[in-house]
Protein backbone atom coordinates (compact mmCIF):
# COMPACT_ATOMS: atom_id res chain seq x y z
CA UNK A 1 0.00 0.00 0.00
CA UNK A 2 1.72 2.99 -1.09
CA UNK A 3 2.67 6.30 1.61
CA UNK A 4 0.26 8.85 1.50
CA UNK A 5 1.81 12.18 0.55
CA UNK A 6 2.13 14.90 3.53
CA UNK A 7 -0.24 17.15 4.06
CA UNK A 8 1.78 20.56 2.87
CA UNK A 9 2.97 18.52 -0.38
CA UNK A 10 -1.54 17.92 -1.02
CA UNK A 11 -2.06 21.78 0.00
CA UNK A 12 0.89 22.91 -2.46
CA UNK A 13 -0.66 21.33 -5.17
CA UNK A 14 -4.08 22.47 -4.48
CA UNK A 15 -2.65 26.03 -4.72
CA UNK A 16 -0.63 25.04 -8.01
CA UNK A 17 -4.06 23.96 -9.51
CA UNK A 18 -6.00 26.82 -8.39
CA UNK A 19 -3.54 29.45 -9.88
CA UNK A 20 -2.78 27.71 -13.27
CA UNK A 21 -3.53 29.07 -16.24
CA UNK A 22 -6.39 26.94 -17.37
CA UNK A 23 -8.22 27.79 -13.93
CA UNK A 24 -7.46 31.20 -13.94
CA UNK A 25 -9.16 31.07 -17.50
CA UNK A 26 -12.31 30.31 -16.23
CA UNK A 27 -12.25 33.21 -13.29
CA UNK A 28 -16.17 34.29 -13.42
CA UNK A 29 -18.00 36.13 -11.16
CA UNK A 30 -17.72 34.79 -7.76
CA UNK A 31 -13.96 34.33 -8.02
CA UNK A 32 -13.97 38.14 -9.15
CA UNK A 33 -16.03 39.54 -5.96
CA UNK A 34 -13.24 42.11 -5.18
CA UNK A 35 -13.54 44.74 -2.84
CA UNK A 36 -11.61 47.71 -2.98
CA UNK A 37 -9.82 47.81 0.02
CA UNK A 38 -8.68 44.57 -1.56
CA UNK A 39 -7.14 45.78 -4.45
CA UNK A 40 -3.46 46.23 -2.87
CA UNK A 41 -3.88 43.06 -0.84
CA UNK A 42 -3.25 41.12 -3.60
CA UNK A 43 -6.18 41.00 -5.85
CA UNK A 44 -4.99 43.26 -8.26
CA UNK A 45 -2.42 41.35 -9.13
CA UNK A 46 -4.99 37.91 -9.35
CA UNK A 47 -6.93 39.95 -11.29
CA UNK A 48 -4.61 40.66 -13.73
CA UNK A 49 -3.18 37.28 -13.94
CA UNK A 50 -6.98 35.83 -14.82
CA UNK A 51 -6.47 38.69 -17.79
CA UNK A 52 -3.24 37.28 -18.94
CA UNK A 53 -4.71 33.76 -18.98
CA UNK A 54 -7.80 34.50 -21.25
CA UNK A 55 -10.48 35.41 -18.59
CA UNK A 56 -13.38 37.45 -20.56
CA UNK A 57 -14.91 38.57 -16.99
CA UNK A 58 -11.44 39.37 -15.45
CA UNK A 59 -10.98 41.43 -18.67
CA UNK A 60 -14.52 43.25 -18.19
CA UNK A 61 -13.53 43.95 -14.69
CA UNK A 62 -9.71 44.74 -15.10
CA UNK A 63 -10.80 47.26 -17.61
CA UNK A 64 -13.42 48.94 -15.63
CA UNK A 65 -10.99 49.50 -13.25
CA UNK A 66 -8.34 50.62 -15.07
CA UNK A 67 -10.78 52.96 -17.02
CA UNK A 68 -12.39 55.04 -13.91
CA UNK A 69 -10.41 54.70 -10.75
CA UNK A 70 -7.64 57.10 -10.48
CA UNK A 71 -4.35 55.65 -9.11
CA UNK A 72 -5.70 52.54 -9.22
CA UNK A 73 -2.33 51.50 -11.23
CA UNK A 74 0.25 52.79 -8.48
CA UNK A 75 2.51 50.73 -6.98
CA UNK A 76 1.45 47.76 -4.93
CA UNK A 77 1.73 48.41 -1.15
CA UNK A 78 1.11 52.17 -1.41
CA UNK A 79 -1.74 51.81 0.51
CA UNK A 80 -4.62 55.05 0.12
CA UNK A 81 -3.81 56.77 -3.31
CA UNK A 82 -5.15 60.04 -3.04
CA UNK A 83 -1.31 61.34 -1.10
CA UNK A 84 -0.26 60.59 -4.63
CA UNK A 85 -2.62 62.80 -6.00
CA UNK A 86 -2.66 65.25 -3.39
CA UNK A 87 1.58 65.77 -4.36
CA UNK A 88 0.85 66.09 -8.01
CA UNK A 89 -2.21 68.13 -8.64
CA UNK A 90 -3.23 71.57 -6.42
CA UNK A 91 -6.17 71.33 -4.45
CA UNK A 92 -6.28 67.80 -4.16
CA UNK A 93 -8.40 65.97 -2.36
CA UNK A 94 -11.48 67.84 -4.27
CA UNK A 95 -14.03 64.99 -4.32
CA UNK A 96 -17.72 66.03 -5.75
CA UNK A 97 -20.97 66.42 -3.64
CA UNK A 98 -23.28 64.41 -5.13
CA UNK A 99 -26.75 63.27 -4.33
CA UNK A 100 -29.52 65.84 -3.82
CA UNK A 101 -27.13 68.76 -3.42
CA UNK A 102 -26.33 68.55 -6.52
CA UNK A 103 -23.56 67.48 -8.93
CA UNK A 104 -20.91 70.78 -8.08
CA UNK A 105 -17.65 69.67 -6.56
CA UNK A 106 -16.02 71.12 -3.34
CA UNK A 107 -13.02 70.89 -2.32
CA UNK A 108 -12.14 69.15 1.60
CA UNK A 109 -8.18 69.24 1.45
CA UNK A 110 -6.49 66.77 3.08
CA UNK A 111 -4.85 68.19 6.22
CA UNK A 112 -1.04 68.28 5.24
CA UNK A 113 -1.89 68.10 1.56
CA UNK A 114 0.72 70.15 -0.26
CA UNK A 115 -0.44 72.71 -2.54
CA UNK A 116 1.63 74.59 -5.50
CA UNK A 117 1.31 78.17 -5.97
CA UNK A 118 3.05 78.69 -9.03
CA UNK A 119 3.22 76.68 -12.16
CA UNK A 120 7.20 76.67 -11.55
CA UNK A 121 6.54 75.74 -7.72
CA UNK A 122 9.54 72.83 -7.70
CA UNK A 123 8.65 69.54 -6.09
CA UNK A 124 10.29 67.30 -3.26
CA UNK A 125 12.18 65.35 -6.42
CA UNK A 126 13.22 69.15 -7.74
CA UNK A 127 10.90 68.38 -11.20
CA UNK A 128 8.57 71.62 -11.80
CA UNK A 129 4.73 71.04 -11.36
CA UNK A 130 4.17 70.98 -15.19
CA UNK A 131 6.62 67.69 -15.62
CA UNK A 132 4.69 66.35 -13.04
CA UNK A 133 1.29 67.32 -14.30
CA UNK A 134 2.78 66.10 -17.68
CA UNK A 135 3.86 62.87 -16.53
CA UNK A 136 0.24 61.71 -14.16
CA UNK A 137 -1.72 62.71 -17.22
CA UNK A 138 0.42 60.86 -19.49
CA UNK A 139 0.03 57.87 -17.03
CA UNK A 140 -3.66 58.60 -17.06
CA UNK A 141 -3.82 58.33 -20.44
CA UNK A 142 -2.30 55.02 -20.94
CA UNK A 143 -3.85 53.59 -17.79
CA UNK A 144 -7.24 54.21 -19.56
CA UNK A 145 -6.62 53.35 -22.82
CA UNK A 146 -5.82 49.82 -21.57
CA UNK A 147 -9.11 49.74 -19.85
CA UNK A 148 -10.65 50.77 -22.65
CA UNK A 149 -8.97 48.20 -24.60
CA UNK A 150 -9.69 45.12 -22.09
CA UNK A 151 -13.53 46.06 -22.28
CA UNK A 152 -13.46 46.38 -25.97
CA UNK A 153 -12.03 42.48 -25.46
CA UNK A 154 -14.99 41.19 -22.95
CA UNK A 155 -17.77 42.39 -25.15
CA UNK A 156 -15.81 40.52 -28.13
CA UNK A 157 -15.87 37.68 -26.12
CA UNK A 158 -19.29 37.57 -24.74
CA UNK A 159 -19.41 40.00 -21.33
CA UNK A 160 -23.06 41.06 -21.80
CA UNK A 161 -22.43 44.49 -19.69
CA UNK A 162 -19.64 45.55 -21.29
CA UNK A 163 -21.87 46.36 -24.43
CA UNK A 164 -23.60 48.63 -21.51
CA UNK A 165 -20.44 50.32 -20.71
CA UNK A 166 -18.70 50.95 -23.56
CA UNK A 167 -21.77 52.02 -25.21
CA UNK A 168 -21.83 54.73 -22.28
CA UNK A 169 -17.94 55.87 -22.50
CA UNK A 170 -18.99 56.54 -26.47
CA UNK A 171 -21.89 58.45 -25.50
CA UNK A 172 -19.88 60.72 -23.09
CA UNK A 173 -16.89 60.62 -25.24
CA UNK A 174 -15.19 59.60 -22.19
CA UNK A 175 -11.07 59.49 -22.22
CA UNK A 176 -11.29 61.72 -24.88
CA UNK A 177 -12.73 65.42 -25.44
CA UNK A 178 -16.44 66.57 -26.19
CA UNK A 179 -16.08 66.62 -30.25
CA UNK A 180 -15.43 62.33 -29.57
CA UNK A 181 -18.90 61.84 -28.62
CA UNK A 182 -19.81 58.91 -31.10
CA UNK A 183 -23.60 58.14 -30.43
CA UNK A 184 -24.17 56.46 -33.19
CA UNK A 185 -21.42 53.92 -31.82
CA UNK A 186 -23.13 53.78 -28.38
CA UNK A 187 -26.17 52.78 -29.85
CA UNK A 188 -24.73 50.08 -32.22
CA UNK A 189 -23.38 48.46 -29.03
CA UNK A 190 -26.62 48.72 -27.01
CA UNK A 191 -28.40 47.13 -29.98
CA UNK A 192 -25.76 44.25 -30.23
CA UNK A 193 -25.40 43.45 -26.75
CA UNK A 194 -29.95 43.37 -26.55
CA UNK A 195 -29.30 40.99 -29.90
CA UNK A 196 -26.90 38.90 -29.43
CA UNK A 197 -26.31 38.85 -25.46
CA UNK A 198 -29.65 39.68 -24.45
CA UNK A 199 -27.89 42.36 -21.76
CA UNK A 200 -30.69 43.93 -19.86
CA UNK A 201 -28.48 47.31 -19.02
CA UNK A 202 -27.82 47.45 -22.83
CA UNK A 203 -31.82 46.62 -23.71
CA UNK A 204 -33.06 49.46 -21.89
CA UNK A 205 -30.44 51.86 -22.57
CA UNK A 206 -31.27 51.22 -26.85
CA UNK A 207 -35.33 52.17 -25.22
CA UNK A 208 -33.74 55.33 -24.09
CA UNK A 209 -32.03 55.83 -27.05
CA UNK A 210 -35.04 54.87 -29.61
CA UNK A 211 -37.63 57.18 -27.33
CA UNK A 212 -35.14 60.27 -27.67
CA UNK A 213 -33.86 59.81 -30.86
CA UNK A 214 -30.36 59.68 -29.73
CA UNK A 215 -27.85 58.04 -32.05
CA UNK A 216 -30.64 56.03 -34.02
CA UNK A 217 -33.81 57.40 -35.56
CA UNK A 218 -36.80 57.73 -32.99
CA UNK A 219 -39.60 55.00 -32.62
CA UNK A 220 -40.96 56.24 -29.27
CA UNK A 221 -43.02 52.70 -29.89
CA UNK A 222 -40.15 50.59 -29.68
CA UNK A 223 -38.19 52.07 -27.19
CA UNK A 224 -41.05 52.06 -25.25
CA UNK A 225 -41.30 48.20 -25.67
CA UNK A 226 -37.80 47.33 -24.76
CA UNK A 227 -38.13 49.53 -21.78
CA UNK A 228 -40.99 47.37 -20.24
CA UNK A 229 -39.11 43.69 -21.86
CA UNK A 230 -35.93 45.57 -19.61
CA UNK A 231 -38.14 46.01 -16.48
CA UNK A 232 -39.59 42.72 -16.85
CA UNK A 233 -36.59 41.39 -17.30
CA UNK A 234 -35.05 43.03 -14.13
CA UNK A 235 -38.51 41.85 -12.18
CA UNK A 236 -38.15 38.13 -13.12
CA UNK A 237 -34.14 38.08 -12.15
CA UNK A 238 -35.66 39.68 -8.52
CA UNK A 239 -33.61 43.00 -9.48
CA UNK A 240 -36.52 44.89 -10.20
CA UNK A 241 -36.85 48.42 -9.75
CA UNK A 242 -40.52 48.70 -9.27
CA UNK A 243 -40.40 47.17 -5.40
CA UNK A 244 -37.68 50.04 -4.84
CA UNK A 245 -39.93 52.95 -6.65
CA UNK A 246 -42.83 51.96 -4.44
CA UNK A 247 -40.31 51.63 -1.05
CA UNK A 248 -39.24 55.20 -1.84
CA UNK A 249 -42.57 56.52 -2.97
CA UNK A 250 -44.46 55.50 0.50
CA UNK A 251 -41.04 56.82 2.54
CA UNK A 252 -41.41 60.19 0.99
CA UNK A 253 -44.82 60.69 1.42
CA UNK A 254 -44.18 60.36 5.10
CA UNK A 255 -41.44 63.17 5.32
CA UNK A 256 -43.70 65.12 3.06
CA UNK A 257 -46.56 64.96 5.15
CA UNK A 258 -44.60 65.74 8.57
CA UNK A 259 -43.51 68.70 6.12
CA UNK A 260 -46.45 70.21 5.38
CA UNK A 261 -47.32 70.85 9.32
CA UNK A 262 -44.30 73.31 9.09
CA UNK A 263 -45.04 76.79 8.60
CA UNK A 264 -41.26 77.82 8.58
CA UNK A 265 -40.16 76.51 4.58
CA UNK A 266 -40.83 79.88 2.87
CA UNK A 267 -37.31 80.62 1.11
CA UNK A 268 -35.53 79.06 -1.17
CA UNK A 269 -32.83 78.12 1.38
CA UNK A 270 -35.10 76.24 3.08
CA UNK A 271 -37.48 74.61 0.39
CA UNK A 272 -33.90 72.93 -1.18
CA UNK A 273 -33.71 71.39 2.68
CA UNK A 274 -36.91 70.19 2.76
CA UNK A 275 -36.84 68.43 -0.84
CA UNK A 276 -33.06 67.24 -0.06
CA UNK A 277 -34.64 65.52 3.21
CA UNK A 278 -38.02 64.37 1.01
CA UNK A 279 -34.90 62.68 -1.31
CA UNK A 280 -32.83 61.19 1.32
CA UNK A 281 -35.61 59.35 3.17
CA UNK A 282 -36.34 57.95 -0.49
CA UNK A 283 -33.07 57.26 -0.86
CA UNK A 284 -32.61 55.21 2.27
CA UNK A 285 -36.05 53.38 1.88
CA UNK A 286 -34.77 52.24 -2.07
CA UNK A 287 -31.60 51.24 -1.07
CA UNK A 288 -33.09 48.19 1.05
CA UNK A 289 -34.43 47.00 -2.25
CA UNK A 290 -31.13 47.45 -4.97
CA UNK A 291 -28.28 46.10 -5.65
CA UNK A 292 -25.34 47.30 -6.97
CA UNK A 293 -23.15 45.57 -9.75
CA UNK A 294 -19.97 43.95 -8.10
CA UNK A 295 -18.06 46.53 -10.92
CA UNK A 296 -20.15 49.18 -9.84
CA UNK A 297 -19.92 48.45 -6.01
CA UNK A 298 -16.34 48.60 -6.75
CA UNK A 299 -16.14 52.08 -8.08
CA UNK A 300 -18.75 53.30 -5.29
CA UNK A 301 -16.07 52.16 -2.59
CA UNK A 302 -13.16 53.40 -4.87
CA UNK A 303 -14.03 56.90 -4.51
CA UNK A 304 -15.96 56.37 -0.93
CA UNK A 305 -19.44 56.38 -1.70
CA UNK A 306 -20.01 52.65 -1.12
CA UNK A 307 -22.67 53.43 1.90
CA UNK A 308 -24.57 54.56 -1.29
CA UNK A 309 -24.91 50.62 -2.17
CA UNK A 310 -25.39 49.09 1.59
CA UNK A 311 -26.91 51.93 4.03
CA UNK A 312 -25.55 49.53 7.22
CA UNK A 313 -22.10 49.47 5.40
CA UNK A 314 -19.49 51.56 6.62
CA UNK A 315 -17.10 52.34 3.67
CA UNK A 316 -13.27 51.99 4.30
CA UNK A 317 -12.50 54.83 1.53
CA UNK A 318 -11.94 56.92 -0.36
CA UNK A 319 -8.76 55.13 -2.11
CA UNK A 320 -8.00 57.49 -4.32
CA UNK A 321 -9.86 61.27 -5.29
CA UNK A 322 -11.31 62.63 -8.09
CA UNK A 323 -9.26 65.00 -10.56
CA UNK A 324 -10.71 68.90 -9.65
CA UNK A 325 -13.95 69.73 -10.95
CA UNK A 326 -15.37 66.20 -12.22
CA UNK A 327 -17.95 64.60 -10.07
CA UNK A 328 -19.60 61.00 -10.03
CA UNK A 329 -22.65 60.23 -11.92
CA UNK A 330 -25.82 60.91 -8.96
CA UNK A 331 -27.60 57.54 -9.50
CA UNK A 332 -26.60 56.17 -6.57
CA UNK A 333 -25.73 53.02 -7.50
CA UNK A 334 -23.77 54.05 -10.11
CA UNK A 335 -20.24 54.60 -9.70
CA UNK A 336 -18.79 55.86 -12.87
CA UNK A 337 -16.88 59.22 -12.81
CA UNK A 338 -16.30 61.86 -15.26
CA UNK A 339 -12.73 61.82 -17.32
CA UNK A 340 -13.24 65.46 -18.22
CA UNK A 341 -15.12 68.38 -16.70
CA UNK A 342 -18.88 68.49 -17.80
CA UNK A 343 -19.05 65.23 -19.65
CA UNK A 344 -22.00 64.26 -17.97
CA UNK A 345 -25.33 65.59 -18.64
CA UNK A 346 -27.29 67.45 -15.94
CA UNK A 347 -30.91 67.80 -15.40
CA UNK A 348 -32.46 71.13 -17.55
CA UNK A 349 -35.00 71.44 -14.69
CA UNK A 350 -32.41 72.03 -11.53
CA UNK A 351 -29.21 71.62 -13.29
CA UNK A 352 -27.89 70.38 -9.87
CA UNK A 353 -27.05 66.81 -10.56
CA UNK A 354 -25.50 64.57 -13.22
CA UNK A 355 -25.91 61.30 -15.21
CA UNK A 356 -23.68 59.23 -17.51
CA UNK A 357 -26.71 57.72 -19.66
CA UNK A 358 -30.11 58.41 -19.94
CA UNK A 359 -30.98 55.03 -17.91
CA UNK A 360 -29.17 56.48 -14.90
CA UNK A 361 -31.26 59.49 -14.91
CA UNK A 362 -34.45 57.75 -15.89
CA UNK A 363 -33.98 55.23 -12.79
CA UNK A 364 -32.73 58.39 -10.46
CA UNK A 365 -35.42 60.41 -11.25
CA UNK A 366 -38.22 57.52 -10.15
CA UNK A 367 -36.31 56.60 -6.91
CA UNK A 368 -35.25 60.14 -5.34
CA UNK A 369 -34.83 62.79 -8.19
CA UNK A 370 -38.22 64.06 -8.48
CA UNK A 371 -38.69 64.56 -4.72
CA UNK A 372 -35.91 67.26 -5.00
CA UNK A 373 -36.17 68.44 -8.34
CA UNK A 374 -39.97 68.80 -8.74
CA UNK A 375 -40.24 71.36 -5.75
CA UNK A 376 -37.95 73.81 -6.73
CA UNK A 377 -40.18 74.13 -10.47
CA UNK A 378 -42.85 74.87 -7.94
CA UNK A 379 -41.47 77.03 -5.98
CA UNK A 380 -40.50 79.42 -9.24
CA UNK A 381 -43.74 79.12 -10.82
CA UNK A 382 -43.00 76.59 -13.24
CA UNK A 383 -44.73 73.29 -13.82
CA UNK A 384 -44.03 69.50 -15.23
CA UNK A 385 -45.43 70.77 -19.08
CA UNK A 386 -43.29 74.04 -18.97
CA UNK A 387 -40.10 71.91 -18.29
CA UNK A 388 -40.89 69.50 -21.50
CA UNK A 389 -41.97 72.65 -23.68
CA UNK A 390 -38.37 74.29 -23.62
CA UNK A 391 -36.41 71.53 -24.92
CA UNK A 392 -35.29 73.19 -27.47
CA UNK A 393 -34.66 76.32 -25.93
CA UNK A 394 -32.40 74.15 -23.67
CA UNK A 395 -30.63 72.48 -26.17
CA UNK A 396 -29.98 76.15 -27.88
CA UNK A 397 -28.88 77.55 -24.72
CA UNK A 398 -26.83 75.58 -22.67
CA UNK A 399 -23.34 75.90 -21.85
CA UNK A 400 -21.14 74.42 -24.91
CA UNK A 401 -19.30 72.33 -22.62
CA UNK A 402 -22.42 71.52 -20.05
CA UNK A 403 -25.00 69.13 -22.28
CA UNK A 404 -28.42 68.83 -20.76
CA UNK A 405 -30.98 66.15 -20.40
CA UNK A 406 -33.92 67.59 -21.93
CA UNK A 407 -36.73 66.48 -19.91
CA UNK A 408 -37.28 64.95 -16.29
CA UNK A 409 -38.33 60.93 -17.12
CA UNK A 410 -41.41 60.63 -15.55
Amino acid sequence: MPLERPLHHRCSRFRAAGVSKHALARADESLLDIKAAQWFRGARAFANAAVAAGSARAAFFVGSVDFYCEGSDADAGAGRVAAEAGSLVPAAGARAKRGADGGASREDSREGAPRLEKDDAPCADGASFPALQSSLQSSRDARRARGASLLARAATAGVREAHHTLAVMHFNGSGGRRRDKDPEAGAALCARGNLLFDCVSAKRELGHCLQDGFGVERDAALGAKLLDEAAAADAKSGKGLDAAVLAASAAAAIVEERLRKRNDINTLNAAVAAAAEVAAAAKNAAAAHLTATRENRFLLDWYGDGAASDPAKKPEGPFATLPTGTTSCSHPLCGRVETRRHEFRRCSCCGRVRYCSRSCQGADWRLQHKFACLPLLELYGWSESDAESVEGEEQGEADEETPVFAQPCV
